[in-house]
């Protein structure tokens, strides 16, 4: 078993004392409330913060809109943040919201961060305005974990935590089916791929029980989308996904090839990252099981449910159709053709030159993308 290491800073709550804390932290604030697009509105968890913030003695000002993590999105809410003269940086919604709000919270007291983002200055967790992370969209784990991806841009965050993450289920309930759908997939993939070469037997139990745990959260939501139960497991579940606890001692690098596989849809179809996940997983399982037969049986069986045997090629086949099954029944696509035309294999194989892992080869990249172009199962051979 590899050594390893745990710390994680951020200091989650879950329900009712979320939304006390966040008053808590709030009172007689200036904030910078750093938003997604029209789902923080609609699902009322805007009007909800807000209305806490205010009644703290608190004064919101709102940075609305941030639909991807950007350096110009960064750069407009330093700006914001220093003309208002923020005391907390409040980030509500998905990935990209949080992750611009942790890069806000760091840039804002920093003159020259432009130099720490791209690596030059060290970054440290407390060189930060106070900083609270309110998921409304389970997946990514963004509230967790200290890193901020930008996109289109070479540096980033590293090592930048929330104080506080804030876990409110009744902000999930207005999710449909197809966002619950994609929300599972995502995390069965950036959790998932943690499982299968961690040597270490409580963390890969645990990686093992959150995944069933989000299974079966997703059936019930399927005919209850507002159980309280549910959706509190699939927020704590995006939590502990990149909390640090899961994936303690991975000896191999080889499952990190599910986001280059997912990057290879990015790079020739411009899909955007949940579509890439939940359309390749599938597929990669069945070709990481040529590879790895017997980590992905463990898979199977253990985390989708599969029933003990000896045939390697069954208990395949199940997990593959297991997940079909999540992507059918939530609505998603099943097959490229809803993305554009599929890509060509030279397309595909100067895709592979931007991807870091070399698992497969151009040609099993290229049979794995030609495989979303139909919902049969791949087989072994």
């Amino acid at each position: 078993m590899n050594d390893f290491s745990f710390h994680n800073p951020v200091t989650a709550l879950m329900g009712e004392s979320a939304l006390e804390k966040l008053s808590e932290v709030a009172a007689g604030q200036t904030v910078l409330l750093v938003c997604g697009g029209a789902s923080a509105r609609g699902n009322g968890s805007l009007e909800h913060v807000g209305v806490r913030i205010r009644e703290a003695g608190g004064s919101v000002v709102l940075y609305e809109g941030v639909t991807q993590c950007t350096y110009e999105a960064i750069a407009e809410g330093v700006e914001r943040a220093r003309q208002s003269e923020a005391t907390l940086v409040v980030g509500l919604g998905g990935a990209s919201a949080m992750d611009t709000a942790k890069a806000v919270a760091f840039c804002a007291v920093h003159e020259d961060y432009d130099a720490y983002l791209k690596g030059e200055k060290p970054q440290r967790n407390d060189e930060k305005l106070p900083l609270v992370l309110v998921p409304t969209y389970p997946s990514t784990g963004s509230e967790a974990n200290g890193t901020s991806d930008i996109m289109g841009y070479a540096g980033g965050i590293h090592g930048v935590f929330a104080d506080y993450a804030l876990l409110y289920p009744p902000f999930t309930y207005s999710l449909d089916a197809r966002n619950t759908a994609f929300s599972t997939m995502v995390m069965l993939a950036q959790t998932g791929y943690r499982y299968f070469t961690d040597t270490n037997p409580i963390s890969r139990g645990f990686t093992a029980a959150s995944l069933r745990a989000v299974v079966a959260a997703l059936d019930v939501l399927r005919d209850d989308p507002e159980n309280y139960d549910a959706r509190t497991t699939m927020l704590w579940a995006s939590f502990v996904e990149t909390s640090g606890m899961l994936g303690l001692s991975m000896e191999e690098r080889w499952t990190y090839s599910i986001f280059s596989a997912a990057g290879l849809l990015r790079f020739t179809l411009g899909t955007v990252y949940r579509e890439n996940l939940a359309m390749i997983l599938p597929r990669w399982l069945v070709f990481a099981a040529r590879h790895h037969p017997e980590a992905v049986c463990r898979f199977a069986e253990e985390v989708l449910g599969a029933p003990v045997a000896d045939d390697t090629d069954a208990t395949v086949r199940f997990a593959y159709e297991r997940l079909m099954d999540i992507v059918r029944v939530g609505g998603l696509p099943t097959t490229l053709d809803a993305y554009g035309p599929m890509p060509s294999f030279d397309e595909v194989e100067a895709a592979t030159h931007r991807v870091s892992s070399k698992e497969f080869t151009a040609q099993e990249y290229y049979a794995m993308v030609v495989a979303c172009g139909s919902e049969a199962y791949p087989g072994l051979e």
